[in-house]
Parts: C-alpha cells; sequence; structure tokens
C-alpha cells in the first residue's frame, strides 16, 4: 500500500508491485485518487480505494489554508488506515506490505494488525528510516518527538521485517531501535517506468545542470544557486533548471529572487508529471543532489537511468550511488565552492559527463534493477511469512 497516489514512493511501489507480479505473484497497490501511473502487468492490480491526496496539493497555498487543511487531512489519514484494514480483513492476503511511517498512528495500526487472528506477514519498507519533518524555522530536517520516535519504534517491533534502501539508513534505524530484528537492506531499483527509449548520451547536451525534486531546504537549492553564480561567472552559457513542486515550508520566493538575479535559471515550481520528466534529463548534461541530509534518492536513480552523472554531497545512502570519479563526484555538505568546482569539471569535459553518465547507467540496469529488487523483497516475504507462523498467538504463553 501506498498512501500517496503520485510522486517518488508512489512510483517506487508501481514498479515494485510489477516486478513481483512478473515473478508470478498477484499483487494489490492500495492508493489515492487518481494515480499518475497505471500497471504495466496482468499481475498487479491498482486500487484507488484510500481517500487521501496527491502530496503536491495545495503547496503553495497560504500558511492560514495550511493550517485548516491539516485538520480536514488527519481525518483523511485515520479513514485511509480504516479502509485498508477492511480490506485486508476481507481479502485476507498473504503479506501486507506499507510505505513507512509519517504519523504516531501508524505505530498503532501496525501493532494492532499484528495482533489479529489469522493476520498476514507484515513488511515495512522504511524510505526515511527516521522521523522526518522539516522545520523551517530551525532548519532541523529530523522531528525530535518522543511520541513519533515511539511509535516508528512500536511500528518497526510490530512488524515480521523492515526493508531499507542503503546501509546508513539500516545503521540510523539500528542506532535509535536497536531490538528491532530483521532490518534488511535492498537496492532503490532504477526508474525505467519514465523511459521512452534509449537516452541520448550526456555529451549531446548543452551546458545545463538540473534540479529535480520536491523543492525542501534541506535539499541545499540555496547552496546551488550560491555555487551556480560562480558556474555562471566562469561559463555564461551555463544553464541551471530547478524542476519539481515546492514544500510548505519553501521559501519559494527568495529562490526564485535569487534565482532571477544570477541568471540562467530556469525556475520550474511545480509538480512535474511523468510524461514530462524525460525531457528534463535528457536535456540535462548533469544532475545536482546538493543535499545536507538524506537516505537513498530516487532523483539519483532518475540520473541513472538516464545516463547522467550526479554531483552530489557525502550524506547519508548517496556515496554508495554516486562513486565518486566514476558515475558522478561527490563533494562536502555546505561547501558551495566544492559544488561549483565539481559542476565545472563536468559541464567543461562532457566526454567525461558521458562517461560516468554511461557508468551509472550499466551499474543500474545490473545491480539495481526491478527483478533484482523483487528477488530480493521476495526473501524478505518469505522470512516474514515463517517468522509470522512462528510467533505466539496473542493472548498465549510462547513455548
Amino acid at each position: 500500500m501506498e498512501f500517496n497516489p503520485s510522486g517518488g514512493l508512489f512510483q517506487f511501489a508501481v514498479q515494485l508491485g510489477e516486478a513481483l507480479a512478473d515473478r508470478g505473484h498477484r499483487v494489490e497497490l492500495l492508493t489515492g485518487p487518481d494515480p499518475e501511473l497505471p500497471s504495466r502487468s496482468p499481475g498487479l492490480s491498482i486500487l484507488p480505494v484510500l481517500p487521501t491526496w496527491h502530496p503536491s496539493e495545495g503547496a503553495g497555498d497560504h500558511p492560514l489554508r495550511r493550517r485548516a487543511r491539516r485538520v480536514r487531512r488527519a481525518a483523511q489519514y485515520h479513514a485511509a488506515w480504516l479502509a485498508v484494514l477492511r480490506h485486508v480483513r476481507r481479502t485476507r492476503p498473504d503479506v501486507v506490505q506499507f510505505s513507512g511511517g509519517r504519523f504516531p498512528a501508524d505505530g498503532a495500526v501496525l501493532a494492532l494488525m499484528a495482533r489479529l487472528t489469522g493476520r498476514p506477514a507484515l513488511v515495512t519498507i522504511a524510505h526515511s528510516p527516521l522521523p522526518f519533518n522539516e522545520q523551517r524555522a530551525t532548519g532541523e530536517v529530523l522531528r525530535q518527538n518522543r511520541l513519533l520516535y515511539a511509535s516508528f519504534g512500536l511500528g518497526y517491533r510490530s512488524v515480521d521485517a523492515v526493508v531499507v534502501l542503503g546501509e546508513q539508513s539500516a545503521a540510523d534505524l539500528r542506532a535509535a531501535w536497536p531490538d528491532v530484528d530483521e532490518v534488511t537492506v535492498v537496492p532503490h531499483g532504477d526508474e525505467g517506468v519514465f523511459l521512452r527509449g534509449t537516452p541520448g548520451p550526456a555529451d549531446g547536451t548543452d551546458p545545463v545542470v538540473l534540479f529535480f525534486g520536491t523543492m525542501q531546504a534541506y535539499k541545499g537549492i540555496d547552496l546551488l544557486l550560491e555555487a551556480f553564480a560562480t558556474v555562471r561567472a566562469r561559463r555564461p552559457d551555463a544553464r541551471l533548471v530547478l524542476a519539481g513542486a515546492p514544500s510548505g515550508d519553501t521559501d519559494l520566493e527568495g529562490l526564485r529572487s535569487t534565482a532571477q538575479r544570477i541568471g540562467g535559471v530556469d525556475f520550474r515550481a511545480g509538480y512535474v508529471p511523468v510524461e514530462e520528466v524525460p525531457v528534463l534529463f535528457e536535456q540535462a548534461r548533469v544532475v545536482a543532489a546538493p543535499y545536507r541530509y538524506a537516505n537513498a534518492s530516487g532523483v539519483v536513480e532518475l540520473a541513472r537511468t538516464f545516463g547522467r552523472p550526479t554531483v552530489g554531497t557525502r550524506v547519508g545512502d548517496l556515496p554508495a550511488v554516486i562513486e565518486h570519479g566514476e558515475t558522478g563526484l561527490l563533494v562536502p555538505p555546505g561547501d558551495a565552492g566544492a559544488l561549483a568546482e565539481a559542476l565545472l569539471d563536468l559541464l567543461d569535459r562532457p566526454e567525461e559527463a558521458r562517461r560516468m553518465g554511461e557508468a551509472g547507467r550499466s551499474r543500474s540496469v545490473t545491480g539495481a534493477s526491478w527483478a533484482t529488487v523483487a528477488e530480493r523483497i521476495e526473501e524478505v516475504h518469505l522470512r516474514a511469512l515463517a517468522r509470522r507462523d512462528s510467533a505466539p498467538v496473542a493472548g498465549e504463553e510462547p513455548a
């Protein structure tokens, strides 16, 4: 199940569901209204039965309107969990797989499901293992909330298996909740759902830098603009494309003003429909990921899928997929000077951009194909079923 009917988490869920279906499983993906992708596999049914919303809806609304909307969405969120419970009781699947957690209700529902007689095996894919809620006022990324940490821990302990998308994510989860037993690392998976043919090489482009994805402060857009000012001073023909939906706490006007002052910046604040994504990546020579904090990154996988090198920071799980000097370049987080030099290096040497981009695409095809991911997830599901079957029934003393 995936509450969001669009965006990176939904796209991940669809591609994984298709790959599991291709292995002979019957898969149902529960999600919200008007999902942005159809199923390409007869074994995957996408069911828009949850009363949720698209993550980019209302991102540019006035703060007072956003506060009022939170009350309505809280009710919708809890109603969505009730819909999940009803569906599970009615259809009795072998495995139910969730997409991490965001709110205190999540852990409570998982704990409830774990106590049901005849329950399915429960698996969580923790895209962001720690409570994540960026605070614009303080710049903090992780939400220091005792109730939320307790809820996450309850949820992780209640399921039969937890999956994360990188070794650093696994280390973070185990450090916060050392009593969580089953934690498995799998690769993110490629972004082949966006391909419309073989992408052109990186050296066939103009000197274009692409930032793609939700515009949030922790992703270092301000740092990228500072670096791009240096790039423009030395390469007046360089362009920067900023494309993605702003989060509710993004200083959109401040970023836009800075971009206009620097020049050469194509500022596209808004959700990018699936059909427009390929053009953005094929027109770029290099993708920028100047994050201050990260787990795994679907944007880096997009870059690899389209044969584009990534200039990123040494944070989270990024160094595992951005191999310095091989599939991209890594710089220290917060260092605008180093970021500018790395971008210039690949803009000035298109043949190197091509080499690194092709290496990244090759690694994505061989090590992060959805067939590979689905095989690993299938193994997790089998272990989760065995763990469920060996667990004592609620109310009984273990043997």
